[in-house]
């Protein structure tokens, strides 16, 4: 198993895996809700084509990085400026997918000098536009209210319902929109994402918990703050993160290339990872 860790300056530990040519144009991904650092867009060989260097960490909660208690989304990009440091990386892109995104946000806004390109795919948005959650699956909405309210409340809740990651995947699965039932029937999907899930548990519920309350309490910036070129893409038939939420974040964010796909779900990152690599990898 790919198990890399730093130790941040404040004694934690980050932990993250590294994917494809270790020269190649760097690129640090931030998984999804849940995840962890075996989630992997596409797989070694395409990243060895393309030249890039895949870079995923787990969130503090997952795999093997520390629980952070009180962390906010402003303190993720220090974390991310250590771990740049460590690995020698001056400037790189970074994909966020899912709950990954608002991270992803937070360091578009707040080192975009690091920063080459930033993919918001499939992302979630600020929860303070209600009109956004009005196509979000309703049991969805209920557990983020939830999270925003008392995220160890929402671990609790969940233990009894996703606290294997067959019952997580079946949850994922079962609410899925055709394009993504698609994704889900794919055997090598289903492997890796099946790891995936089960080191995103290794820790158990907290860290999606508290990961979801942060998405859906106040950001602490405003993405039309964003400096940072962006590129997005979302699904027409996204019911985790409804469409609404990705034509807010283009709408609202300064310099944002937007690609909507209207035939595409939420889990879009693992059809067309390739591209979005692509196009925020090369450093031209």
């Amino acid at each position: 198993m790919n198990n890399k860790t730093i130790r941040l300056t404040d004694g934690r530990i980050l932990a993250y895996a590294e994917y494809g040519p270790a020269n190649g144009n760097p690129v640090i991904a931030f998984h999804g809700t849940p995840g962890s650092r075996l989630e992997q867009v596409v797989i070694p060989s395409i990243l060895n084509e393309m030249n890039c260097r895949l870079i995923v960490v787990d969130r503090p909660g997952y795999g093997l990085s520390d629980f952070q208690q009180g962390r906010r989304l402003l303190d993720w990009p220090d974390d991310v400026t250590q771990l740049a440091d460590t690995l020698g990386l001056d400037r790189f892109a970074i994909i966020g997918f899912s709950g990954g995104g608002p991270y992803a946000a937070a360091c578009a806004f707040k080192i975009p000098e690091r920063l080459i390109r930033v993919a918001l795919v499939s992302s979630m948005a600020p929860f303070d536009t209600p009109e956004m959650l009005d196509s979000m699956l309703p049991a969805n909405r209920a557990l983020f209210e939830l999270a925003a309210n008392n995220y160890q409340q929402l671990a609790q809740q969940l233990t009894s319902v996703a606290g294997t990651p067959e019952a997580l995947f079946n949850i994922l699965e079962g609410s899925a929109p055709a394009p993504d039932k698609a994704i889900f029937s794919n055997e090598g999907f289903r492997s890796m994402y099946t790891k995936n899930l089960t080191e995103s548990l290794r820790q158990g519920l907290a860290g999606i918990a508290y990961d979801m309350s942060l998405a859906a309490l106040p950001w602490q910036f405003d993405p039309a703050d964003i400096k940072a070129e962006v590129c997005l893409w979302h699904g027409g038939q996204d019911v985790n993160a409804p469409l609404a939420m990705g034509q807010h974040l283009a709408a609202t964010i300064p310099r944002c290339q937007a690609y909507f796909l209207p035939d595409a779900g939420h889990f879009l990152a693992f059809t067309h990872g390739k591209e979005i690599l692509q196009r925020i990898a090369s450093k031209s």
